[in-house]
This record gives C-alpha cells, sequence and structure tokens, in this order.
C-alpha cells in the first residue's frame, strides 16, 4: 500500500494527511460579484450606443463611444475569469474566503469619499486640476508623507498620464472652467 491512492484513502478514513485542497470550480460569491459587474458593463454598453456619431471627416482618434466600450470590454472580460479565481488559487494552497471574512477597512471608504466628489467635479474644474488632485490626495490619505517620492509623482505622472492618452489614444480633456487641458 505505498502507492499515492492507497495513502490518500486512507487519510480520508482519518488515518494520516489530509488530501490537498482544491477548491471549488466556481465560487458562487464571486460569480454573483461578476453577474453584477457584467450587468453594469451591458447598461453603460448599451448608454454607449445612444451617443450620436461623429462623421468621420470631423472625427480625429477614437470615436467618443469606442474608447469606453474598449474598457468596458475590459473589465467585461476579467470580470468572466472571476468565478474561477478560487480555483484558480486553491491550486496554489491559497483560500480567498478566509480573507473574505474580514471586514472591509475603512481606507477604501474615505479613497471612495475621495474619489467620487473630485472626479465628479471633473467637468468644471477639468481634466488636468482633477488628475492633479487625485495624484495630491491619495498617496497622503494612504500614508504617504516622504516628500522625496510625492513631489516627484505628482509633477510627473498627471502630465504623463495625460500626454499618453492624448498621443496614443487622442482622448481630448475637458478643460473645466480654469482652461487647463491638451489642445
Amino acid at each position: 500500500m505505498s502507492d499515492k491512492h492507497a495513502s490518500d484513502a486512507g487519510a480520508a478514513e482519518g488515518g494520516g494527511r489530509p488530501p490537498p485542497y482544491r477548491g471549488h470550480f466556481i465560487n458562487t460569491t464571486d460569480l454573483w460579484v461578476a453577474v453584477i459587474i457584467l450587468g453594469g458593463v451591458a447598461g453603460l454598453w448599451y448608454h454607449s450606443t445612444l451617443w450620436g456619431e461623429i462623421p468621420g471627416f470631423v472625427q480625429r482618434g477614437l470615436a467618443p463611444s469606442l474608447f469606453p466600450r474598449i474598457w468596458l470590454a475590459l473589465i467585461a472580460i476579467l470580470a468572466l475569469f472571476l468565478p474561477f479565481e478560487q480555483y484558480l488559487q486553491g491550486e496554489r494552497g491559497k483560500d480567498l474566503d478566509k480573507d473574505r471574512s474580514k471586514p472591509v477597512k475603512p481606507i477604501a471608504y474615505l479613497t471612495m469619499a475621495v474619489m467620487v466628489p473630485l472626479s465628479a467635479s471633473m467637468e468644471w474644474l477639468g481634466s488636468a486640476a482633477v488628475i492633479v488632485l487625485i495624484s495630491v490626495c491619495l498617496p497622503l490619505i494612504w500614508g504617504e508623507r516622504r516628500l522625496s517620492i510625492l513631489i516627484p509623482y505628482v509633477i510627473i505622472f498627471p502630465p504623463a498620464v495625460m500626454f499618453l492618452f492624448k498621443v496614443a489614444f487622442k482622448v481630448n480633456f475637458e478643460p473645466g472652467v480654469l482652461g487647463l487641458g491638451f489642445k
């Protein structure tokens, strides 16, 4: 009885080590989260079909409806993998449900409380100002106090993001009342 199956059978009867945890193939909680995410993506995708089309001779870069659809498609693809995460991580010996039993930390709610009003004020303040404000506020509320890291980050990151989106995706940023933005 030295073969592997015999030792697993003995483990199941209580004599010896239990077989390694394999987890369930689909996690029910993750399945419902994925369904909710996919429902949101479907609703937003439908909303993007209601936008007016821009004639080809006027359009520069991506169509206004295409850019959000790229992100929505990426979110949908990632959501499709979500129900299988427990199975895939279980193969490596991780138990995700153990970590999920802990409550959400208050910093998550504080981050949301900062991001929502700043994002909502983008039309008025402008994209550039909001990206800079977010780049300053989030590291500070997350506890970053080293100015040697924070100052270069605030100086380099927002212009790099705006330049990348302007050049690579040809996205026009909302200038807001301050008139800040790339033309």
